[in-house]
């Protein structure tokens, strides 16, 4: 059914892109919001956000009620859900990741995130950690960082990033979703961590799928240098959910900064 929106952007030349197009994907990061907050976001922003993270652990602070609630209704709002890959590796450490898995199905979650941000992950036990969870009916994403031994720094070289960017797509992921600072260091822990490194992000687009990608962006900024690299169509992750809107502003050319400038010939700040 028509509303009076639709109408005055049919007058604009413009319409929305629909959820499951082939438009970029959102993903949100959540943090212990309750049911009232996730209707509230979900009200205005339900039609923008692909995936959600319910991070550092809150998903096992959160009651057990309240979570099978938010995720009920991620999961009407087609939302994928998915807890912090952190308690992947707990679950692993602990010798427990068929549990782990049991539990986040019970639970409603319909993702699950791999990465090694404080284990030791062998190539074979992440290729096997992503085809189980694939193998149990859950979306799979991965993340994909510069550092990999904790608490000793040890930067991995960009060739061998993008080398488990595809060694974990055949295991079955979906999506690698790249960390921001993954993109802000360069290839050495000497190298101070400033502004993405462009020339990092073009060489894994050109060797990696651009539409399995996902980039790490909690800034405004970030999202927008993201835009301007790769296309309004860019997959950005970890976006704070007040700033859901204003992305898909971003997106659609409705935003000051990605208007087109009649002064410019341009859009503004491109």
């Amino acid at each position: 059914m028509s509303t009076p929106t639709d109408e005055l952007l049919a007058l604009f030349g413009k319409s929305l892109p629909q959820k499951g197009s082939s438009r970029g994907q959102t993903w949100i990061a959540l943090f212990g919001e309750g049911p009232g907050e996730i209707a509230n976001l979900l009200e205005t922003g339900a039609a923008h956000i692909d995936r959600a993270k319910l991070g550092y652990g809150s998903s096992l602070l959160t009651p057990w009620d309240s979570l099978v609630r938010i995720l009920g209704m991620l999961r009407d709002a087609s939302i994928v859900a998915y807890p912090g890959g952190t308690l992947v590796e707990m679950a692993l450490r602990n010798g427990r990741y068929p549990e782990f898995l049991a539990w986040a199905k019970r639970a409603g979650f319909t993702g699950i995130e791999v990465c090694d941000g404080v284990i030791e992950m062998p190539d074979q036990l992440r290729a096997d950690t992503i085809r189980r969870a694939a193998d149990a009916g859950f979306k799979v994403n991965t993340v994909v960082q510069e550092v990999i031994r904790k608490p000793i720094v040890e930067v991995e070289p960009l060739a061998r990033r993008i080398e488990r960017i595809g060694n974990d797509l055949a295991a079955g992921a979906e999506y690698a979703h790249i960390v921001l600072q993954a993109m802000a260091r360069g290839e050495t822990p000497s190298d101070v961590v400033g502004p993405i490194k462009r020339d990092q992000v073009q060489k894994i687009v050109a060797s990696a799928p651009a539409d399995r990608l996902v980039w790490e962006s909690l800034s405004g900024d970030d999202q927008l240098t993201y835009i301007r690299l790769l296309g309004k169509d860019v997959h950005l992750g970890h976006v704070t959910p007040r700033s859901v809107v204003q992305l898909a502003a971003h997106r659609t050319n409705f935003a000051y900064e990605t208007f087109w400038s009649e002064v410019w010939g341009k859009p503004h700040w491109s």
